[in-house]
């Protein structure tokens, strides 16, 4: 009888922490990197000269209002531009921004069931307003030009801190075209 109970102990433990583990990885937000052209279309290929928005769209799931702690996400590669497919190798045309996050906030709130976007173009126009999280407009944009044609790929890998849970590192990656 001992052991009968000894295993079932064994058992529900076992269940208990794979449940656990299971719930550690799973975020009450989706996370959805795409390109926009300036109409808000998501596309991979562009026309030469068209500007480029880079979109990280964060969804919150559940009915509370979470918060997501933007400087724990990796900004070494977020949002570079590596043209592909040249004699010489890889060329990196940088990233759209010097600057993402201000100092002075150390997190965002997403409202229940709604979104915050990183939205930042190559091409920096003051007509245009983009959705971000952080600094003004102007004093975080690099100085970008315009993208020769070619293939390209833009990605990044970091994870995500929603209400103190981490996520496990995620890998973006979009292909795209300039024609």
């Amino acid at each position: 009888m001992k052991k009968i109970k000894f295993s079932l102990m064994i058992i529900f433990m076992a269940l208990f922490f794979a449940s656990c583990e299971k719930n550690k990885n799973e975020l009450p937000v989706e996370l959805e990197f795409r390109l926009l052209d300036t109409m808000g279309i998501e596309k991979t290929v562009f026309n030469h000269g068209e500007n480029i928005i880079f979109s990280l769209k964060i969804t919150n799931l559940t009915n509370s209002d979470k918060y997501l702690k933007h400087h724990e996400i990796n900004l070494n590669n977020f949002f570079r531009v590596i043209q592909l497919n040249l004699s010489e190798g890889r060329l990196d045309y940088g990233k759209p921004f010097e600057h993402i996050f201000c100092e002075y906030i150390g997190g965002v709130k997403i409202p229940g069931h709604n979104n915050v976007k990183i939205e930042i173009p190559w091409l920096w126009n003051k007509n245009q307003n983009y959705q971000h999280i952080g600094c003004p407009n102007e004093s975080y944009h690099a100085n970008t030009d315009t993208l020769p044609a070619g293939n390209y790929s833009t990605s990044f890998l970091s994870s995500f801190i929603i209400d103190n849970m981490e996520t496990e590192e995620k890998y973006f990656e979009i292909k795209f075209t300039v024609k």
